[in-house]
C-alpha cells in the first residue's frame, strides 16, 4: 500500500514560473569547444571545454576554474561537419553547481 508522507515539504517546480530572461532559444549541443580568457585574474589561460547548450547571442558549459562575470573571452567551437567558429565573448554568468565545478555562459560580442 502506498502512503503519501505529508510531513515532506513540496518538490519545487522543475522550471521556475516567470518570463524566460533569455532572448534566444537554446539548442542542446555537445560540442568541443576552445576558450582563451583575455582579461582579468586568469588572463591568457587556455581552456578545452564541452559546450552544453548554444544559441544566436551565447553558450553555457562547465568549467573547474571560475570565471568572473564581466570577463573577455574568445571562444573556438568546433562542431562536427562545420568550420570553426570564432567568436569574443562576455562572461555573464559564473555559478557554483554543488559538485565544485562553475556552470558559466558566456554572451557573444563579435564574430570573428
Amino acid at each position: 500500500m502506498n502512503r503519501l508522507n505529508t510531513s515532506r515539504a513540496p518538490r519545487p517546480p522543475a522550471v521556475l514560473p516567470g518570463p524566460d530572461r533569455r532572448r534566444d532559444n537554446r539548442r542542446p549541443v555537445h560540442s568541443r569547444a576552445v576558450l582563451t580568457v583575455i582579461d582579468g585574474l586568469l588572463a591568457g589561460s587556455v581552456f578545452e571545454i564541452l559546450v552544453r547548450d548554444l544559441s544566436f547571442s551565447g553558450v553555457s558549459f562547465l568549467l573547474k576554474e571560475q570565471l568572473g562575470v564581466g570577463s573577455n573571452c574568445q571562444l573556438q567551437i568546433l562542431e562536427p561537419g562545420r568550420p570553426p567558429q570564432t567568436h569574443l565573448c562576455e562572461v555573464t554568468r559564473s555559478r557554483q553547481l554543488s559538485t565544485g565545478r562553475y556552470e558559466m555562459a558566456l554572451q557573444f560580442r563579435k564574430r570573428m
